[in-house]
């Protein structure tokens, strides 16, 4: 085989990977969008580069934390055992939240009195939120995933949708 088919066979591979992993990253959103008749997001390389370097540096750290200078930009974060939580249930960890969510204002959109108790899934059905990036990235032990959203979620004296 001449290396211009290798190379070529294996840039196709990386680029069936990558639409892979958004394909699965916007059916792990746009469904909860979709019944509640908000338009589905789109998938955005620009907004996954900036995921990517700080799901590499949540897994260097090993532990969750928000990143910072994020204009505009909203950010969810999740970790799982590696081998056991694939992007998808990583995804669901967030869609979870929604048997705790009522419709109102935010902050006040939880049932138990603790808007954070829902504010990955709110992130994920803001009605103005249009764009999700995200990156998976594995340590030794655990996986993270960061979804970073443009333009972000969670205003306060406003509804979700």
């Amino acid at each position: 085989m001449n290396k211009f088919l290798i190379v070529t066979i294996l840039s196709l591979l990386a680029f069936s990977t990558m639409a892979d992993f958004a394909s699965d990253c916007l059916d792990a959103h746009n469904p909860f969008r979709e019944e509640l008749d908000i338009e589905p997001l789109s998938y955005s390389l620009e907004l996954e580069v900036t995921a990517q370097k700080w799901a590499e540096n949540l897994a260097q750290m090993n532990t969750l934390q928000h990143s910072q200078d994020r204009e505009n930009i909203g950010e969810n974060l999740a970790m799982g055992t590696k081998g056991i939580y694939n992007t998808t249930r990583l995804i669901e960890l967030w869609s979870n939240e929604k048997k705790y969510y009522k419709h109102s204002e935010f902050p006040n959109v939880s049932t138990t009195g603790n808007w954070q108790d829902v504010g990955h899934y709110t992130q994920m059905i803001w009605k103005n939120t249009q764009e999700v990036g995200c990156a998976q990235v594995d340590n030794e032990r655990s996986s993270f995933i960061v979804c970073h959203y443009k333009p972000s979620g969670n205003w306060v004296g406003e509804f979700a949708y």
